[in-house]
């Protein structure tokens, strides 16, 4: 887990438990053909926590993937207030987009239209799509924590909780004809991403969930057991 992840983990711990969390710092960049690829790349999982630090900004977006839309909110860190142990943050304020052929739709949290372009929905935009873009080209490494027993005890005692924390790696997608290790090998164990499937007789586009496929025995994610925040008490 890298120190970002570990910092925002602990702003928000009952939302940050079920999301795989990924550090897309390095993915970031502030140009972006942002309808294109939110268009033709879809989250890995439906509950993604991004993490991006650029410029002296820290920014954490929770991406929220349901059958129909996408809902986003988060919030926006400066270092000047870090580093002074103020951590002031901006909230982003939710809202849901849909993307199709017509282009990007997005509707504020009670269900209202607006124009994404000329407000902050582009930046959170930005993000997301620069990390989907990254995903076809560099492996991206995840991670997923769950609540240890000692959970409830840490919150009721005013302590940081305590999880543990199992790493997943997404390989971008081979392309085709390449070599998958002969006609019938079988794959090592991993989560398979969710994505679009389009059905050829009725041209629509369905969402399949993300599952496991593979053998263990040929290899698995491990668990590495990182604590977020400072106290390693059990």
């Amino acid at each position: 887990m890298t120190p970002l992840i570990q910092q925002m983990v602990a702003m928000n711990p009952e939302k940050a438990v079920d999301c795989h969390w990924f550090d897309m710092s390095a993915a970031y960049k502030q140009e972006q053909d942002i309808s294109g690829v939110l268009l033709s790349n879809p989250l890995p999982y439906p509950k993604t926590a991004l993490v991006c630090a650029y410029d002296n900004k820290r920014v954490l977006l929770f991406v929220i993937q349901t059958a129909d839309t996408t809902f986003v909110t988060g919030v926006q860190l400066d270092d000047d207030h870090i580093k002074n142990k103020t951590h002031k943050q901006v909230a982003i304020p939710g809202f849901w987009f849909l993307v199709d052929d017509g282009g990007i739709k997005v509707k504020h949290h009670d269900g209202s239209p607006f124009d994404y372009r000329t407000s902050y929905a582009t930046g959170a935009l930005t993000f997301i799509a620069a990390f989907l873009e990254s995903l076809e080209t560099t492996p991206a490494v995840g991670y997923l924590p769950t609540k240890r027993p000692n959970w409830q005890k840490k919150i009721r005692q005013g302590k940081a909780p305590a999880y543990d924390w199992t790493t997943i790696t997404i390989e971008p997608a081979k392309p085709k004809g390449a070599d998958l290790g002969g006609t019938h090998a079988s794959p090592r164990w991993h989560e398979r991403r969710g994505h679009w499937r389009l059905i050829k007789k009725t041209g629509k586009r369905v969402w399949v969930k993300n599952c496991e496929v593979g053998d263990k025995a040929l290899g698995a994610v491990f668990h590495d057991y990182k604590i977020a925040g400072q106290s390693n008490d059990v």
